[in-house]
């Protein structure tokens, strides 16, 4: 029988309360669709008043009377309630059986127990305290804000969540006995705790060894996450046809009550925040979409930075320019910009129109420019008792500040207070001042006395910046190349060819067989010994025929080899497994060199002043030229014998140091110098080398890899060594315009949105670039229009600033970098103790004032630079969340909230969850005519309904719908009233539903989603909704794992699904009598029919025990009284002869059930809505 919409039900459970034991199985009784309270209670106004969660177990239920399979099952919330303090999740424990207690557990499990904790408890701690006394050794970690931790004692246990950590040094003495004492030293904490211990934790007392016992033990937790949550979210942002990613409002959803108030502070500019603006290359001319943005104001993108004073608009038969303000001003022809803007870092261009806003198409010429921040300096002054006051001076006379960089801050009353320099040497804002460019002198008078405890920050561009060197048009040889490590090393001189096609005709590139590649394809070098190759094609290939290698490879033997250097460098050995291929040789080792450093700071009573050595180590390789020699290294090889001689080592400049002491004046006064002299030294030989050799007789073997896209690497400034500025690289290759963005290389710019497509990344520092996709066809010649490099000035290695808001939430602040060196990215969190210890950021943050210190470094301890790691300022950006706490009562709350999450969100998209994207429409028809046709303005629909003016449907009977094509069809007659005969009221609106079921293949914070296939329609932000499903799979009833037992031991049944002993000779003849089952009564259980004697049997489940009795003559079915259907049906037909007391079949069920917890979260404040409710809609597919 097929299953049919009917057949669906929401299934309650036994129990649907709060209580521990609420949940459990499913019942017969279905969830009546729109019955008011028909899950959860109404919310009370204690529940207003601090939060409650609600959790209710329900099933997906199939009842139909067949086994027929109900496939794909899933459930979404397909509507949100209407007030937005009150959320709803869905989640699966995967039991059919589990209660509340159960269900809380899970969800409690955000952190669960690890190891034991670096602390002790120190003596009882009682009931009520807000706070616990701990003891630990002196080397042991400390205890960090935020952190949780759980209290065990026998049978009772407690979380608790650190709030305050306070410690100190104690002596405490311990007595062996006969007088005996020792006295030890050991660090004692103070923990404040979030909420008050619940019971009594006995704690012991200290000794040598620990504490005494009895004691309360104490763990640590990890964070689990066990639970995946589904929800529902609008979606943030319009989304067009075709398009493969979405925002979200939130990928997060409120699962308890929080408890903090937040403001997040998002990709926030550390440091100094006032760029200057620098024309990157010529101008160019570029065509816009002008977007009609509302409110009268309308806006477009340039798609790069613009300099300032460069900018010519021509829109809407008006021409206007910048002003270099950041402002537009009129030119000619029509006037109707009444005012205009220009962000010359994102190049956007927003226009205010004195009536309505315009859209349509323009023009521009402007120049492309970079921020560029320079050789930014910040510092503090600490704000003290001492030093409090208004007037404040800087003196920044080392390097002088630019004219219009300088910032100061300041903190007064909680809050964050600015004086800029307005460019001629007067400072404004909240105090005023004045700047000297020449000396660097600055005095400050400020309209507030600052807070003590924090700091005067200032920050800007010194005048020692370098210049910046525009890099663009033909002088420049730009070119692409495609770089392979191929998957096999030790490769047949010669043997290599790389094959491919430009407009359907084969290229090939061949090798030489002595390092170099040519070819109808194009040229390049190869290195043998470690499969690596680099060409530059004339032409790349073909879409989709992707580029074939083949080539020759044999084994290759690795192996080290001790030798010893001379003192020129020269070492000379024999290679082994001789006699050698002839340019499969690679050799590679280390060597070190010395470096120095000078004492800082030293003290001239002490007459000591050391110096800092030490040591750097250096990786080198060579191959053989296969002619007998090295390539770039002296020496010799003799293939035959393996003798060899090369030199591993070279001079190298070392920096030493020695301090003199001199007079400096007529009185004696003495002073400290410094001398650095320049000494060439020998680098150190490691006395290894690591051998990659072929023997001559090594047997070589075809090998094929296939490149289906290959990358292709841009050497764009091939000869400079200067590194590229952030965001000034504009180019064309292909016929394509490509931009750079923080590192990120983007095309087809849209000039309405400034989105574009990502295809690759930039290395500044290489002055490279990578495309992961490109066009075919295309030749290696790069035209670079917009590109600015910089040999200094750029990059720092210390950095304070301060956040716009304090205080912060603990571990909050994340901090991101871009290394100069590599372009690495770098991201750093502060420890809940505020400090930074990344491997390359460090240092720390006032969480209560919000002042951030950092230094770029590899080693923290190192004052002399050696260590220092330069970063480009321009993205140094940080995360950071500003907050104040709300304490909430676990009773009253029904889950203990120190388990949980601190904002107490979880995430609803995930990662490969399957997601359903719909928007539903309303067609307003005032007075259908029967037997009319309403084609609606879309198709492809996942449901039409036909409700009245109340909201009421319109009966089945009244209408009919063609989803495919998008249609309505009016009976005729057309009698308007619902299933129950009630009349209607006009008009009639349509409300049709479009949905799009996805797989959801990227998540980010910020709301972004990634999609495995592409949106068929355009869908606008807010109406549109997003929402996450809960997936069980293909749901069907079905009998498994049918076995028999000689005995069934009734003191310990086996409920596994393996018999145990021996099987019965007796048998059930189940291929031609197989026993019945259907979606309607079936259960998820474990069954036994133990036999009394050769023909009666009782029914046993695990859980439910003896609930039935039955005979091999009779049918056997069971009913489940939740339905009043069998649970299944044993056919007596199927009963073998020789059955005995004792004997025992086993067999199991699955159920046509999908469980799911429900729950309801509600925040903190006033409701909006007096009556409200949530959709949840349970999918699948039948024949």
């Amino acid at each position: 029988m097929t299953i049919t919409v009917d057949d669906v039900k929401l299934l309650k459970s036994q129990r649907l309360t709060d209580e521990d034991d609420g949940g459990g199985r499913a019942t017969g009784q279905a969830v009546v669709d729109r019955e008011i309270n028909n899950l959860f209670p109404d919310i009370s106004r204690l529940d207003r008043t601090i939060g409650r969660i609600n959790l209710r177990k329900a099933f997906a239920g199939i009842s139909s009377n067949s086994a027929e399979p109900y496939l794909g099952a899933h459930a979404i919330v397909t509507r949100a309630p209407a007030d937005p303090r009150v959320s709803v999740l869905l989640f699966n424990t995967g039991s059919q059986t589990d209660e509340r207690r159960d269900a809380r557990n899970a969800i409690e499990s955000f952190v669960v127990p690890a190891v034991s904790a670096s602390f002790e408890l120190l003596g009882n701690q009682l009931q009520g305290q807000r706070a616990i006394a701990c003891v630990q050794r002196e080397e042991q970690r400390l205890p960090e804000i935020g952190e949780v931790y759980q209290l065990v004692f026998e049978s009772r246990s407690q979380y608790v969540r650190i709030t305050d950590v306070e410690a100190r040094l104690e002596q405490f003495a311990h007595d062996y006995g006969n007088g005996n004492f020792v006295n030890f030293t050991r660090r004692r904490l103070d923990l404040s705790i979030s909420a008050p211990l619940g019971a009594t934790f006995p704690g012991g007392q200290v000794t040598p060894g620990g504490t005494t016992s009895p004691k309360s033990q104490v763990l640590s937790t990890q964070v689990a996450d066990a639970a995946r949550y589904y929800g529902i979210s609008p979606l943030a942002e319009a989304v067009s046809r075709g398009a493969l990613s979405l925002r979200v409002k939130s990928v997060y959803s409120q699962l308890v009550p929080s408890t903090t108030r937040e403001n997040a502070l998002v990709d926030q500019l550390a440091g100094y925040q006032r760029r200057l603006f620098a024309a990157a290359g010529p101008a160019r001319t570029v065509n816009l979409n002008v977007a009609n943005i509302g409110s009268g104001r309308s806006r477009t993108f340039l798609g790069t930075g613009c300099a300032p004073g460069s900018l010519s608009l021509s829109a809407g038969g008006g021409v206007f320019a910048d002003d270099r303000k950041g402002g537009l001003r009129y030119i000619s022809g029509s006037n109707w910009i009444a005012s205009g803007t220009v962000d010359y870092e994102s190049g956007a261009i927003e226009m205010a129109a004195s009536g309505s806003g315009w859209s349509g198409t323009a023009s521009a010429t402007y120049q492309p420019a970079a921020a560029a921040t320079g050789e930014a300096v910040t510092g503090e002054i600490p704000i003290e008792l001492g030093n409090r006051g208004f007037v404040y001076t800087l003196s920044l006379s080392e390097a002088p500040p630019q004219p219009g960089t300088l910032v100061v801050s300041f903190l007064a009353l909680g809050k964050w207070q600015e004086i800029r320099d307005q460019g001629n040497g007067e400072l404004a804002g909240e105090g005023t001042g004045t700047v000297d460019f020449a000396t660097g002198s600055v005095s400050i008078t400020l309209s507030a006395l600052p807070d003590v405890g924090s700091s005067l920050i200032y920050a800007y561009v010194g005048q020692n910046d370098a210049a910046l060197t525009q890099r663009t048009g033909t002088s420049v040889q730009a070119r692409a190349r495609i770089n392979r490590t191929l998957p096999h090393q030790g490769l047949l001189p010669g043997s290599y060819k790389a094959t491919f096609k430009v407009g359907g005709v084969e290229r090939t590139v061949l090798d030489s067989g002595n390092g170099s590649l040519s070819g109808t394809g194009g040229s390049g070098q190869i290195n043998y010994a470690d499969g690596k190759v680099s060409m530059e094609l004339s032409a790349t290939p073909d879409a989709g025929s992707g580029i074939v290698h083949t080539y020759q490879q044999g084994s290759v033997t690795d192996s080290p080899l001790a030798v010893t250097s001379d003192s020129t460098g020269m070492c000379i050995g024999t290679l082994p497994g001789a006699p050698l291929k002839a340019g499969s040789v690679r050799l590679s080792w280390i060597t070190k060199r010395r470096q120095a450093a000078p004492t800082l700071g030293a003290d001239m009573g002490t007459g000591a002043l050391p110096i800092f050595e030490s040591e750097i180590t250096v990786d080198n390789s060579v191959t053989d030229d296969a002619a007998g020699g090295w390539a770039g290294r002296a020496g010799t090889i003799n293939y035959e014998t393996g003798e060899f001689s090369l030199k591993v080592a070279g001079n190298y400049v070392f920096k030493e140091y020695t301090y003199y002491t001199d007079t400096v004046d007529n009185f004696g006064m003495k002073k400290l110098r410094l001398v650095a002299t320049d000494t060439t030294l020998l680098e150190g030989f490691g006395g290894t080398l690591n051998v990659r050799a072929q023997s001559r007789g090594v047997e070589y073997g075809e090998q094929t890899d296939s490149q289906t896209v290959a990358p292709v690497t841009l050497d764009l400034l091939p000869g400079v060594a200067e590194p590229i500025l952030p965001g000034s690289l504009v180019f064309t290759w292909a016929g394509e315009v490509y931009v750079d963005r923080s590192g990120v290389l983007y095309k087809n710019i849209n000039s309405s949105t400034n989105a574009g497509i990502a295809v690759g990344s930039v290395d500044y520092a290489g002055r490279t670039a990578t495309l992961n996709t490109y066009g075919s066809g295309a030749a290696p010649t790069v035209t670079l229009l917009a590109c600015l490099t910089t040999n200094a000035g750029f990059s720092v290695t210390s950095m304070t600033f301060r956040t716009p808001g304090a205080p912060l939430r603990s571990a909050s602040l994340q901090v991101t970098a871009v290394r100069l060196d590599t372009a690495q990215i770098v991201t750093t969190t502060a420890d809940a103790n505020g400090k930074l210890n990344g491997a390359v950021i460090k240092g720390s943050v006032d969480i209560v004032t919000g002042i951030v210190r950092l230094r770029f470094t590899s080693n923290l301890e190192d004052t002399t630079g050696a260590s220092d790691i330069p970063v480009i300022p321009l993205l140094l950006r940080y995360n950071a969340v500003v907050f104040t706490s709300l304490p909430l009562d676990a009773t009253l709350l029904g889950l203990d909230p120190v388990r949980l999450p601190a904002d107490g969100r979880v995430p609803v998209f995930r990662e490969g969850d399957v997601m359903v994207v719909a928007h539903t429409a309303e067609t307003t028809v005032p007075s259908p005519q029967a037997g009319g046709v309403l084609q609606l303005s879309r198709d492809q629909q996942a449901e039409i309904k036909v409700v009245d003016a109340n909201a009421v449907e319109l009966a089945s009977a009244g209408y009919s719908v063609d989803l495919e094509r998008g249609r309505v069809t009016w009976a005729n007659p057309l009698v308007l009233q619902d299933a129950e005969g009630n009349p209607l009221t006009l008009p009639l609106v349509v409300r049709d539903r479009v949905e799009h079921m996805t797989l959801c293949t990227e998540v980010q914070v910020n709301g972004e989603l990634g999609i495995s296939s592409p949106l068929p329609w355009d869908l606008p932000a807010g109406e549109t909704l997003a929402s996450s499903a809960l997936s069980w799979g293909d749901l069907q009833a079905r009998l498994h794992h049918w076995f028999t037992q000689r005995t069934w031991d009734i003191g310990s049944p086996n409920w596994t699904d393996e018999p145990k002993g021996d099987g019965t000779t007796a048998n059930y003849n189940s291929l031609a009598y197989p026993p019945l089952i259907a979606n309607r009564g079936a259960i998820d259980a474990k069954w036994a029919l133990v036999f009394n004697s050769s023909t009666s049997f009782s029914v046993v489940e695990e859980k439910l025990g003896v609930i039935a009795n039955g005979t091999t003559t009779t049918d056997t079915a069971p009913i489940n009284p939740e339905t009043n259907t069998p649970y299944f049906t044993i056919r007596k037909e199927g009963w073998g002869s020789g059955w005995a007391a004792g004997n025992a079949v086993r067999f199991n069920t699955d159920s046509c059930l999908g469980p799911m917890w429900i729950v309801r979260t509600v925040l903190s404040g006033k409701g909006t809505v007096e009556d409200d409710e949530f959709h949840l809609q349970i999918r699948g597919d039948a024949d």
